[in-house]
């Protein structure tokens, strides 16, 4: 059976789903969910990803997610390849840790009916597992994004709820909040949490929350099929991928010469200082952080001894950047003016 053609554009949103391989489970403890969200955080750094929503649990994941860029494929492959490199290594297996390809519906964002009802569906997925009871429903939804829409003081800066609870008609504040819990609970205490009864008002087309390649209207659908040749990615395959190499280096060039500018490091500098010269270390890591470009391109334009050895290097630069605020300050200043690289079809930007 072929596969479903990967459809990407920019601002297309998406529920993304993936499940253990065999069906077991992807976190065995809360050290692996909080790995995989730093990786999810990482991953939207790097790819300029927005994530509306999102759960955890014990044997597959969800994800509510917008693309500025059509980069989700490359996007995804880094955070399970990363992710699954993780988990294996730290707990001494081997093999696939997901079973299958990625699911990865098209929503209709801009119709908020659909917007709002996955984002319902995903909250509630631990109370369909009978995680969840009225008593403890928040502190049950911990590997959810629910408890950071309701307390903006630890919510992380990649996730943005504030579109979906819009589309409730609440705003991101005290009272907006309170009314979005309500309605949570009110799902809950009905019995309205399975993708059949979670449906949006009007709805009447194929798809639900949990199926199908595109979750919005009709008239959605028809625009999506009628530039399906400019949208899908296989079509485009052979024909990006230099050019979305091309853009992810000249994202990073910049970077490079912002900081040669910021710190004082000349061309000949990056040649002759040593690899762990604190403003190299401050550019590999603006670049790392914000650009797909891989090892073999900083440790070549940084003169930094080999991948390798980069990886501890880049250790030890993340241990600065967690601890000392002037690097910290130094190493987002050199992608702050500079945007995520963009993916371009037949050389014109998006």
């Amino acid at each position: 059976m072929a596969r479903t053609v990967r459809i990407e554009y920019p601002g297309a949103v998406y529920h993304i789903q993936s499940k253990g391989n065999r069906n077991m489970v992807i976190f065995e403890d809360d050290d692996d969910r909080t790995g995989f969200l730093d990786l999810a955080g990482e991953a939207c750094r790097r790819y300029g990803w927005q994530v509306y929503a999102y759960a955890l649990m014990d044997d597959h994941f969800h994800l509510l997610a917008e693309t500025p860029q059509p980069n989700l494929s490359d996007g995804m492959k880094w955070l399970m390849t990363l992710y699954s490199r993780q988990f294996n290594k730290r707990h001494g297996y081997t093999g696939h840790v997901f079973g299958s390809r990625y699911q990865a519906s098209l929503v209709e964002a801009s119709n908020p009916h659909y917007l709002s009802t996955l984002a319902d569906y995903i909250h509630l997925n631990p109370a369909r597992r009978g995680a969840a009871r009225f008593e403890n429903f928040l502190s049950a939804s911990r590997w959810t994004s629910l408890p950071s829409w309701m307390r903006p003081e630890i919510r992380p800066g990649w996730l943005h709820p504030e579109r979906a609870l819009k589309c409730h008609g609440c705003c991101d504040d005290d009272e907006g909040r309170r009314l979005y819990y309500h309605r949570i609970i009110a799902c809950f205490e009905s019995q309205e949490m399975d993708e059949f009864r979670l449906r949006p008002a009007g709805h009447t087309g194929k798809g639900t929350v949990q199926r199908g390649w595109c979750y919005g209207s009709r008239t959605f659908r028809l625009y999506i099929l009628s530039r399906i040749r400019e949208f899908s990615r296989s079509i485009h395959a052979g024909e990006s991928g230099a050019q979305r190499q091309e853009a992810a280096e000249q994202a990073a060039e910049n970077i490079v010469k912002k900081g040669g500018v910021v710190l004082g490091l000349t061309e000949r500098d990056l040649l002759h200082t040593p690899f762990s010269h604190p403003g190299k270390l401050a550019i590999a890591l603006a670049v790392r952080r914000h650009t797909p470009v891989p090892y073999a391109w900083i440790v070549r334009r940084l003169n930094m001894g080999n991948p390798r050895s980069l990886g501890t290097l880049l250790h030890r630069a993340k241990a600065l950047y967690a601890d000392d605020t002037t690097f910290r300050k130094r190493v987002d200043s050199l992608a702050a003016d500079i945007p995520t690289a963009p993916y371009r079809r037949n050389g014109e930007p998006f």
